[in-house]
This record gives structure tokens, sequence and C-alpha cells, in this order.
């Protein structure tokens, strides 16, 4: 009897072996049955199968204008707006020929030097003065912080409203005091200094709220070390706080230069690049030059220009910012 038992499980353990084998070989032959790592293949797809969706709009949504004005400023169009024909690189000829182009780029090149420049400036003074704790710092940092929740066009024409010169209160006030009423937006040089202070105002908030998050996240040991050492406070601020605040300060000018190198808003409620030429953006250019002249392949090449030209001075910036952490 026990030698039948015995037989009778040798044969069950080898009737087993052999199941075992024919279902590791059916594995084997299935790809779609591979165990462990057909799952670990489908939890690897399973992140890009879900961002798809978001690929997909911002394709439709980001490049194919891209690639289509790229298409626009090969092309040339009638007066009516339809199109003629491609042109190759005669409409970027004309671009580079055009003195008003030139002069627009100066233009916006002035605006966002003397504007980003007076609001990192200004950002980081007002980000110093309220980095302590304190209700009423607290309050005042959320004042600091409204003009740049407006929109650049309510913005814009509060402002047009407030500089005019018979009916607005800023001369108004003038007046007031006995002095003459000014032509703030008639004046080539005032109309200039007018754009960049409406752009200061609305947008320095911005460089302010960056600066402020970078101070209030830097250690606090160098500064109890430097006054320990008996440093002043503008020694602490020009050793310590700068150079350590560099790659946030140098994250709000590229930020803000890229913003302010397609200004149209301010511009176009403001001035409409008046006096003369003397507030004509490279925006608002090719925004008259499509519009009101429908040479939409000139606009277009325009606009590619610039791109490249404000791709070459973030990536300078960006690489500043890079060799300055590489440093610390």
């Amino acid at each position: 009897m026990r030698n039948s038992d015995n037989l009778a499980h040798q044969a069950d353990n080898d009737n087993f072996q052999v199941e075992k084998t024919q279902s590791s070989q059916k594995r084997m032959k299935d790809p779609k049955n591979d165990g462990p790592s057909s799952r670990l293949k489908k939890e690897t797809r399973l992140p890009y199968l879900l961002l798809l969706p978001t690929l997909i709009l911002l394709g439709i949504v980001t490049l194919f204008p891209i690639i289509y004005s790229l298409v626009v400023s090969f092309s040339s169009y009638d007066t009516f707006g339809n199109a003629t024909g491609f042109t190759g690189l005669s409409n970027y000829a004309d671009v580079f020929s055009s003195s008003d182009f030139w002069n627009a780029i100066m233009v916006t090149l002035l605006y966002t030097l003397f504007a980003v420049s007076i609001e990192i400036v200004l950002g980081f003074t007002l980000a110093l003065m309220v980095s302590k704790d304190g209700k009423a710092m607290r309050y005042l940092r959320w004042v600091l912080i409204i003009p740049m929740m407006l929109s650049p066009l309510v913005v814009a024409i509060v402002f047009r409203l407030m500089l005019n010169t018979d009916m607005g209160i800023i001369n108004y006030l003038l007046q007031g005091v006995g002095l003459p009423k000014i032509n703030f937006l008639g004046e080539p040089t005032l109309a200039f200094m007018s754009l960049v202070f409406v752009d200061i105002w609305q947008w320095m908030p911005m460089c302010f709220l960056i600066i402020l998050a970078g101070l209030q996240a830097l250690p606090q040991d160098p500064f109890e070390s430097a006054a320990i050492d008996g440093a002043s406070k503008f020694q602490i601020i020009r050793f310590v706080t700068i150079p350590m605040l560099k790659p946030i300060l140098v994250v709000a000018l590229v930020i803000r230069t890229m913003d302010a190198l397609r200004t149209f808003d301010q511009v176009f409620v403001l001035t409409q690049g008046g006096p003369g030429r003397a507030t004509e953006t490279i925006s608002f250019l090719m925004y008259r030059t499509s519009m009101k002249f429908t040479d939409f392949g000139f606009a277009a090449a325009g606009l590619f220009i610039v791109l490249i030209i404000t791709i070459i001075i973030s990536t300078i910036l960006i690489r500043m910012m890079n060799t300055t952490q590489a440093k610390n």
C-alpha cells in the first residue's frame, strides 16, 4: 500500500511539473502576457497616455499658429488680404531694409531697458522693506500686488483719462498748485516716459513678488554671522543679500524682459505709436502693417525676427543665471 501511495504521489508531482512547464512556455510565447514586465511597461506608458490629450491641445493652440505664421512670412498678399504667392525671403529683406522697423526695434529696446531695470530695482527695494514679519507688512504686500492683477487694457484706459491734457486729474492737480498743463501724451519724450511709468506701475509688483519669495527662502545663518562680525545693513545687502539672490534676480529679469519686448496694449490705448514714431514698439508696428495695410507677410517676418531676438536675449540672461548658480 505504501509503495502504491508513493507511486501515486510521484505521478501527481510529475503531472504538476509538466503543467507548470507548459504554462511557462505559453507565457513565453504570448507577448501580451509577460507577467511583471508587462505590467511595468503598461505603468511606464500610462503617464504619456494621460499627457497625450494636453499635448495634442497644446500642439493645436501653440504649434499650429507658429507654423502657419511661418508660412505667411514667406507669402505675399494683396490689398484685400488675399495670398498671391510664395515670395521666399523677400519679406525678410523688406523688414531689414525698413527704417520703421529699426526705429521700432530701438523704441522697444529702450522701453524694455528703462522699464525692466527700474522695476527690478524698485521690486528689490520694496521686497527688502516688507520682508519682515508683522500684520502691517502682510497687508502692505497685498496692496503692492494689486496692480498686476488688473487687465493691462483697463490700466491703459484709466491712465489715458488721468493723463489727458484738458480733463485729466493730473493736470487738474497741477493747475490747482499753480503749475501749467502738461501734454503728457503729445510730446515725444513725455509720451515715452508715460508709457514706461505705466508699465512700471503695473508690472513692478511681479518683480517684487518674485524677489520677496526669494528673500524669504534665503538661509538666515549668513546674515546672523555678518551682523555678529559688525557689518552694517548696507554691507549685508551688498555682500550677502545680493550675491545670494542673484539667481532670483535673473529669473525676474528674464520674465519681465520677454514680456516687455512684446508690449502692445498700453501703446495701442495710450499713444497709438505717436507722436510720430516716438512710442511705436515692434508689436504695434506689425499690428499697423498687417491690420491697416494688409501686409501680413511683412508683419509675420518682422515678428519672427523679433522672436529670434527675444530668444537670443533670454538665452544670454539664462546663461548668466546658470553661471551665477555654478559659482555659488
